[in-house]
């Protein structure tokens, strides 16, 4: 079977002559992307490294966020309970007073994170969860650091790492394989940073929000290390990162010929079982986050298939030649 009207049929068949290169020439020119890697990524990491304070606040946003949410949720409460005493004809006892007081007085300090004794804000307060992560010991603050620097690190010099990883794939790559790269590869990492992003502004907040909801602070308080927090933020994110390039698969497979826009809508059930498995497992166990994750997965797998539809339709009519022996 030819396609006789296929454009890309002539560069197919004609394809320009690659340079050849030894098993040394490849080993040497993988050593100097490497080395130019790594010298982009301790600059990176010496950049990084006065700014310790401005890294960890970016590391504690979504706790922070998850935070102010039950913060307001306890002031509400005790302005329930304060309500209650008055219809009531009672007094308010002593403690919820003191608390609710504080509360009303300090709320929008507190809420912008400009109070200036934070580790004092549960007791004042009488909000259990604790306003900071804790460090279990005393290297899990600096290990954290280090780890968190690496990764800022990482992000910053990404344009340089990711040049030089291509400068080296590239070499072996036809002209039209490229062209392919340099279309798709914009859109993988809008898709990258949109996932991330809602890892972090989205999932990861409200999961924790019930997660802690849940918790009996007469039975169980909440409490949650630097280095457990920073391994849930990395896992969500990078999941959520991964999850976003589904209509770039779909699209990808369709290219192939390993599945048809018609496979994708024929096996929507299973997809969508898939989908919510794979939301289980990579999420902590609770339903909030598995939802988090599935929701976007669902709304995604829409979009590939929205995107394989247009992709079948913009395909030029195949002209069948039958070949004789």
């Amino acid at each position: 079977m030819v396609r006789l009207d296929d454009p890309n049929l002539a560069r197919d068949l004609e394809r320009e002559d690659l340079p050849r290169m030894s098993l040394g020439d490849h080993l040497d020119e993988l050593r100097k992307r490497l080395i130019r890697s790594l010298l982009a990524i301790v600059a990176a990491v010496a950049l990084v490294m006065p700014f310790k304070k401005s890294v960890q606040d970016i590391i504690v946003g979504p706790y922070r966020a998850q935070w102010r949410m039950g913060f307001v949720e306890h002031i509400e409460g005790l302005e329930q309970k304060a309500a209650a005493a008055t219809a009531a004809g009672r007094e308010l006892d002593e403690r919820t007073r003191k608390y609710l007081d504080v509360c009303r007085h300090d709320r929008d300090m507190i809420l912008a994170g400009e109070h200036p004794y934070p580790q004092e804000i549960q007791h004042e307060t009488g909000y259990p969860v604790p306003y900071s992560l804790v460090a279990i010991n005393g290297l899990e603050d600096i290990f954290v650091w280090m780890w968190a620097a690496l990764v800022f690190a990482l992000v910053l010099a990404a344009p340089v790492v990711v040049w030089q990883v291509w400068a080296f794939i590239a070499a072996g790559l036809y002209q039209r394989e490229r062209r392919l790269f340099y279309r798709y590869f914009p859109f993988m990492m809008l898709l990258m940073a949109g996932g991330v992003s809602f890892g972090y502004f989205v999932a990861l907040p409200f999961s924790l929000r019930f997660l802690i909801g849940m918790m009996d602070p007469s039975t169980v308080g909440a409490m949650l290390s630097i280095g457990q927090f920073l391994n849930l933020l990395l896992a969500l994110t990078t999941a959520m990162g991964l999850v976003f390039q589904v209509p770039l698969v779909m699209v990808a497979l369709q290219k192939i010929g390993l599945v048809t826009h018609a496979g994708f809508r024929k096996n929507w059930r299973a997809t969508v079982l898939v989908i919510f498995i794979l939301a289980a497992l990579l999420t902590p166990p609770d339903p909030v986050s598995m939802l988090m994750m599935a929701s976007p997965m669902l709304v995604l797998y829409g979009v590939g298939l929205l995107l394989t539809g247009f992709a079948r339709k913009s395909d030029p009519p195949v002209l069948v030649q039958e070949t004789r022996p």
